[in-house]
């Protein structure tokens, strides 16, 4: 008993520690790692499928290195890990709607406004050449909005109150097209099953750290407790280099819905207004900032500050000035969106491409 207690708090330790160095070298070269914007469509597609591809043979790389070097006893943590991460994720995916709309308390649409959203989703995912989504309405004032959805559950689009006050028709019907793209390319499926990956690797590590730290193993089939606490560690460090390379991947798929958007309704210019008017939103007003507040056409050129005051900004002046917002790659780095700036001028290099 006094052994699995000491051996269960080391085991906590040696995770932070590791944890605590590989994040710092990675924060070290974040401007290195993020990257620039796709610089075009193509680029793109090729960008997301090489970094699933490159998880996932990564992957079979390490199962193969792992039982080659542990023999058995790896082989059997290896897999144990893999169908215990593939239950746990296709579990929180069949109930996902449920439990989603159970969290943000959502609801069916009501107002006149609300409906008028659901007219607009409908007319979108037809364009997408999807069957039925559903919208639903969070009551909550930060302006979002998320796709979501399981075989079992459906397909969704949730708009919260604070965005349905702050975009117009045109915008919110832009908004609506980027979710509809998460729907359209499968993006939950996507990201839920290359995030078995990381969460595999990280309970393979953990119980070859645990076993090693026991004194398990078999000097027989090489694997020794100092060696199975010595993959266990460094399947830990690569676990969190995974969740990175997943984070990496799920930006790429914000780039592809915006694209979706875009080239769904034929112009990015709504959705480069509606990202400028949640970002000022959450930026400078937490949600405060309402559709009457921007100006159209040009009324007052104002900082971006000053939309929180209750001043008229121009929005298709801010759109301008966010193309050149500085960028912080440590932010990005540990962030599922790509930074604003840098999805304006996707649209821009998307919209010369196409149109």
């Amino acid at each position: 008993m006094f052994a699995w207690l000491i051996a269960y708090w080391w085991l906590y330790l040696l995770e932070s520690i590791i944890g605590a160095a590989v994040i710092g070298v990675l924060v070290l070269n974040a401007d290195k790692l993020v990257g620039k914007e796709p610089s075009s469509l193509s680029g793109l597609k090729a960008g997301m499928i090489t970094t699933g591809l490159l998880t996932f043979l990564a992957y079979l790389a390490l199962i193969v290195g792992i039982t080659r070097y542990l023999g058995y006893s790896g082989d059997v943590i290896v897999w144990t890990a893999t169908v215990l991460s593939l239950g746990l994720i296709l579990v929180q995916w069949l109930i996902s709607p449920w439990l989603i709309s159970a969290f943000y308390k959502t609801r069916d649409p009501r107002t006149p406004r609300e409906e008028k959203a659901a007219l607009l989703a409908e007319r979108i995912a037809r364009r997408s050449g999807l069957g039925r989504v559903r919208v639903r309405i969070a009551d909550i004032d930060m302006p979002n909005a998320f796709a979501y959805g399981s075989p079992l559950g459906g397909s969704y689009i949730a708009v919260t109150r604070g965005l349905l006050h702050l975009l117009d028709d045109e915008e919110l019907e832009a908004v609506l097209g980027h979710e509809a793209g998460h729907l359209r390319h499968r993006d939950v499926s996507w990201i839920l099953a290359l995030s078995v990956i990381p969460l595999a690797v990280y309970f393979a590590g953990r119980l070859l750290l645990y076993a090693g730290l026991l004194g398990g193993g078999d000097e027989r089939e090489g694997s020794s407790s100092a060696a199975l606490a010595a993959v266990g560690a460094a399947l830990i460090a690569v676990s969190i280099l995974f969740r990175f390379l997943i984070a990496h991947f799920n930006r790429l798929r914000e780039y592809y819905a915006d694209a979706h958007s875009a080239l769904t309704i034929g112009t990015p210019r709504p959705l480069q207004r509606a990202l400028a008017k949640i970002y000022l939103a959450l930026k400078e007003g937490r949600g405060r900032v309402e559709r009457h507040s921007f100006a159209e056409p040009l009324f007052i050129v104002a900082p971006l500050i000053e939309a929180s005051g209750g001043m008229l900004v121009d929005i298709d002046y801010i759109v301008e000035r966010l193309k050149y917002e500085e960028e912080n790659p440590v932010i990005e780095l540990f962030s599922t969106h790509p930074p604003i700036s840098k999805r304006l001028r996707f649209l821009d290099k998307l919209a010369s491409e196409v149109y």
